[in-house]
């Protein structure tokens, strides 16, 4: 049976150690991510980040003119720093908790204008992404939008090299869960919940990798 405890256990030990701090500019520190949460927050009075961490997104975005922002975090750890950081800052209108899927099923229809999905989905059991995804859909307003980024994607010779583990599938355990599919089997998905504004695979130095970002909005219809 798959759970999450030892995850949430990972990142109680990595937000345990951060230095807080209060938030000072909008800017992420990234290009492509500070035009991606520009394009998020025009016309956006609510945001929504699920796997929030440190709220870092929702603390840019709030400096971009949103006025409502509720974050989720499996790591009680990542939310205790969020909080402090708010404080910090001297900044309102955020509400912090900890927990997973089932914490997006107390959020009300269609009541959030953007929601923020960073490196999560594919950190999940595939059932459960889809049922974020689901979620995400249902808690959206009708022309809401979603900023979804992904890991890269491993080819085989690179999940034999690092010597990760399979799970099942294209499920592996690298430390982390990580739901390992391709761009088009992401993108084919997606497409399933919404319409793909934009996608980008945007280039991190520090790691010497790319990250793939997807700007969504919520029009589409699910066909049953």
């Amino acid at each position: 049976m798959i759970t999450y405890n030892r995850i949430a256990e990972y990142w109680d030990n990595v937000f345990g150690k951060t230095e807080t701090g209060p938030v000072k500019t909008p800017d992420i520190g990234h290009d492509d991510l500070n035009r991606a949460l520009d394009w998020l927050c025009d016309n956006s009075d609510s945001i929504l980040d699920f796997g929030c961490g440190n709220g870092i997104f929702l603390f840019k975005c709030c400096m971009r003119g949103t006025k409502t922002h509720r974050g989720i975090d499996i790591s009680g750890e990542a939310i205790r720093v969020a909080r402090e950081i708010q404080k910090l800052s001297g900044i309102e209108g955020f509400a912090f908790s900890t927990g997973g899927v089932e914490e997006l099923k107390t959020i009300s229809d269609n009541s959030f204008d953007g929601v923020i999905l960073s490196n999560i989905i594919d950190n999940l059991y595939p059932a459960d992404a889809i049922k974020v995804l689901a979620e995400a859909k249902r808690i959206l307003r009708t022309g809401g939008k979603l900023l979804v980024k992904l890991n890269p994607y491993l080819t085989d010779e690179k999940i034999r090299e690092w010597n990760i583990r399979v799970i099942e599938n294209n499920f592996l355990d690298d430390g982390l869960y990580l739901w390992n599919q391709t761009t088009g089997e992401w993108t084919g998905l997606l497409k399933d919940y919404f319409s793909i504004a934009e996608y980008k695979e945007i280039y991190y130095p520090e790691h010497d990798q790319y990250n793939r970002l997807f700007l969504l909005r919520n029009e589409k219809k699910i066909v049953k």
